[in-house]
């Protein structure tokens, strides 16, 4: 049975030359080794459930959903864990690159080929336990100091609905302690903008005081954007690799997992 398995692998079909693509990325993607040669580079940040790092390799939701694209479509991918601003320039600029999970904004529309829809957000505003003004338009947050992270979509949708009193900072770790500081602190914030299924565990990590959610902006799809400089046969066979898992229901699947996870 070895020989004969040895064999095989000494003349690879077709379809064994396939799945070995497939075997290869997964590789790349589980063990954090060496990409292969013309992988496309996918770029995130720590933003649990939908991407984040755990015991050193990628996961969340959106990551399962990415990789399962890739594993489709046959194409190799390294996937980077970093800032924020680091990936969404990343995403943009640089060749074979892909950035994940970003909104899908009109001002951003133009600047990346955007290949699919991974999951929907809800972006929410966090503030202390015993914050008590009373939050019922986005115009109430005009008077208050916001704490964001630096070409965060949640701060362009502030920004573009006249909330400019945003203060932004590299890593969300930094926003929920800052609520803490004394108000005459230059760094003290009234509030915190990020992700609704994320903001306790941030707030947790950052070893803050508990927070509450008091306004919730709106749900946002989530999307994979690639650089404007990436092979467009790699992007076309992503998106078909999306649509066959919306066809087949593992898409639905993914998402009900994680959704379990998190009681809804």
């Amino acid at each position: 049975m070895q020989n004969s398995i040895r064999a095989a692998a000494q003349r690879p079909g077709a379809a064994m030359r396939k799945r070995w693509v497939s075997l290869v990325a997964a590789i790349v993607l589980l063990t954090g080794g060496v990409a292969p040669a013309g992988a496309l580079t996918l770029v995130t940040e720590d933003n649990p459930p939908y991407n984040f790092t755990a015991d050193g390799k990628p996961a969340g939701l959106s990551t399962e959903v990415v990789m399962e694209m890739a594993k489709r479509a046959g194409v190799p991918i390294d996937i980077k864990t970093m800032n924020w601003d680091d990936a969404y320039r990343a995403g943009q600029a640089d060749k074979d690159t892909c950035v994940y999970s970003t909104a899908r904004l009109e001002n951003r529309e133009n600047l990346f080929n955007w290949v699919a829809e991974l999951a929907i957000n809800k972006w929410a505003v966090f503030g202390k336990q015993d914050f008590d003004k009373p939050i019922k338009v986005l115009a109430d947050l005009r008077k208050l100091k916001i704490g964001g992270i630096v070409l965060d979509a949640k701060v362009e949708y502030l920004k573009s609905n006249a909330v400019t009193n945003i203060r932004e900072v590299v890593r969300d770790e930094e926003n929920p302690p800052r609520l803490f500081l004394k108000p005459d602190d230059p760094k003290y914030i009234d509030l915190w903008v990020t992700s609704y299924y994320a903001g306790t565990d941030i707030a947790a990590k950052a070893k803050a005081a508990p927070v509450k959610v008091v306004y919730v902006l709106r749900e946002q799809p989530l999307w994979l954007a690639c650089s404007p400089r990436t092979d467009k046969d790699v992007v076309k066979k992503l998106v078909a690799a999306r649509a066959s898992m919306e066809k087949d229901g593992s898409h639905k699947r993914i998402v009900q997992v994680y959704e379990k996870k998190a009681g809804r």
